[in-house]
């Protein structure tokens, strides 16, 4: 960690020095997470902005949702940039690695705001605790049914009684509630000649020191 920063205020100064040299690319923050270990190992995840976005998904009618504007070359040179900037500022006392990648068609959210744009497509997501009106149960999987502030909807089979037959209900799940919520992206079948293009995935690392 660096000297004397707790991990929110490491958070804070790695988004600090990213927005703007992703900006200056045409991209967008879609998120930053980090992972402790033997080293720090910071994640960094860019993408279309959100203006981008949306006018994607309303073209393509919930079908897709997703661009594939983010180059393998983009993700390098953010990475260089940002990781010039955070030894500068010495943020890591320790050793560290930064990755700087496309968010992928199966995507992670980070916020409830995230998920407007993919109102009507899968999604799979996991509690901290189990949701307090369905009984052990941490884990759905299921369509996007609507989004309301921190507040989502998800329809999932679920019995009402036991032995009863599943049914699809609709949940609703509060955002602080969230453990990890990420997009189920449903490729094309490829072993059918012309079944659909080949999905593509901009991924870069970048070292720290």
């Amino acid at each position: 960690m660096g000297k004397g920063l707790s991990p929110d205020q490491i958070m804070r100064r790695v988004r600090e020095a990213a927005e703007p040299v992703a900006a200056s690319f045409g991209l967008a923050i879609w998120g930053i997470e980090m992972v402790s270990g033997g080293r720090a190992t910071v994640r960094i995840y860019v993408d279309a902005t959100p203006e981008a976005l949306a006018a994607n998904a309303e073209e393509s009618n919930g079908e897709d949702g997703v661009l594939e504007g983010v180059s393998i070359d983009q993700c390098a040179d953010i990475s260089r940039l940002v990781g010039l900037a955070l030894e500068v500022d010495e943020v890591f006392a320790d050793a560290w690695v930064l990755e700087v990648s496309s968010p992928g068609f199966e995507r992670m959210f980070f916020e409830a705001a995230q998920l407007k744009p993919y109102i009507g497509r899968d999604i799979d997501v996991a509690l901290l605790d189990p949701h307090p009106e369905i009984a052990g149960r941490r884990k759905f999987k299921g369509p996007l049914k609507a989004v309301d502030g921190d507040r989502f909807t998800v329809e999932v089979l679920l019995s009402v009684s036991e032995g009863e037959k599943p049914a699809p209900t609709d949940v609703v799940i509060r955002w602080d509630t969230v453990k990890k919520a990420r997009l189920i992206h449903i490729f094309p079948d490829t072993s059918k000649p012309g079944a659909g293009k080949n999905a593509k995935k901009a991924s870069g690392k970048g070292g720290g020191k």
